[in-house]
């Protein structure tokens, strides 16, 4: 049985040495990071804020937006879950495969849950939440910026949950919240985590109208965040460089990692706009190559088979140092190659 999410290195120990199955960057130098929170880890001792106001204002001000027109929020997970609760009982249309934690909220909260191809569309209500996932996980791929900003403003009757968390890692152009936060039927999620390679920190945003923010602050808990993830937040928007400080040399690279798989005898690997893609085996399932490049090779890869419509035989990987993407390219080989002796 696989995990509801990815990069479940916490379950192997030691073993994992190299770990592809995270859709961010994992080489991120947090050492400038690290010292700022050891000078001010007195922090611990009280309570933060119950609403972290003082990061929402930087996040605003980087942005060029209201304050009002920011929430963090402990990761993108809290904030899914929230607007899910706040549309309880709602139509969610969510085009898979994607991300499982909209649709887990969605039916934790009553929602009426749809993919946009089944023939439930013709009956569902008028009034729906469509939940985008852009860069979009598990495939890689990138909706245009006009096609998304199109639907969402001749749609006003629906709302739109656009989840932007992985922007930092695809070249091609996405929403930008000062040209949208006008819109009265739209919320952006962004990751703090993922931007900047700190995913145990917890930490994401919602962008939107104040109207539609105002909503989601009245149902959020108060100490969402700890003091230290606040901390952290305000260095990373003020002083902190982004995971991929080159990003047209690591897509190269993923080029490169991308055209080596592709090479591998009975491997199919589609195309991605970003440094994640996804992968399919002819032979054997995903788990038992997950299993053996774990326990062989300390390789940690993202086994698919839990979304929604994808086989056992899909997997993913996110593009690392050019030596680990070899080494992964190679204990592949090897898993192939053994099957097709048998």
């Amino acid at each position: 049985m696989t995990s509801i999410h990815g990069d479940d290195i916490y379950r192997y120990g030691d073993l994992v040495k190299m770990n592809f199955s995270s859709a961010a960057w994992l080489h991120a130098d947090h050492s400038a990071l690290k010292e700022y929170l050891m000078e001010r880890f007195q922090i611990i001792n009280n309570y933060p804020e119950p609403q972290p106001k003082q990061l929402e204002k930087l996040i605003a001000k980087k942005l060029g937006i209201s304050p009002y027109a920011v929430m963090v929020t402990n990761g993108a997970t809290e904030a899914i879950h929230l607007i899910a609760r706040l549309f309880h009982h709602s139509a969610s249309i969510i085009p898979q495969p994607t991300y499982s934690e909209y649709a887990r909220a969605c039916r934790l909260n009553k929602h009426i849950v749809s993919n946009e191809t089944s023939d439930e569309m013709q009956t569902m209500p008028k009034d729906r939440v469509y939940w985008i996932c852009n860069p979009n996980t598990p495939s890689g791929n990138v909706l245009m910026k006009g096609f998304v900003d199109y639907v969402v403003r001749r749609s006003p009757r629906y709302n739109f949950v656009v989840d932007q968390s992985l922007e930092a890692y695809t070249k091609e152009e996405l929403l930008v919240p000062q040209e949208v936060q006008s819109l009265q039927n739209l919320l952006i999620l962004h990751s703090i985590g993922k931007t900047y390679g700190a995913l145990g920190l917890r930490l994401g945003y919602i962008t939107g109208h104040p109207n539609f923010i105002q909503l989601l602050r009245n149902l959020q808990r108060p100490w969402s965040l700890s003091a230290l993830a606040i901390e952290a937040g305000k260095f990373l928007i003020e002083h902190g460089e982004p995971a991929i400080t080159d990003l047209d040399a690591h897509l190269a690279e993923t080029h490169r990692f991308r055209s080596a798989l592709r090479k591998i005898k009975d491997l199919r690997v589609f195309e991605t706009k970003t440094n994640y893609m996804l992968c399919e085996i002819s032979k054997g399932t995903s788990t038992e190559l997950k299993n053996y490049l774990v326990h062989e090779y300390g390789m940690l890869i993202r086994d698919c088979q839990n979304f929604d419509g994808l086989s056992n035989r899909l997997f993913r990987v996110t593009t690392q140092l050019p030596d680990e993407n070899d080494s992964l390219v190679a204990a592949i080989k090897q898993y192939i190659s053994g099957i097709n002796k048998e």
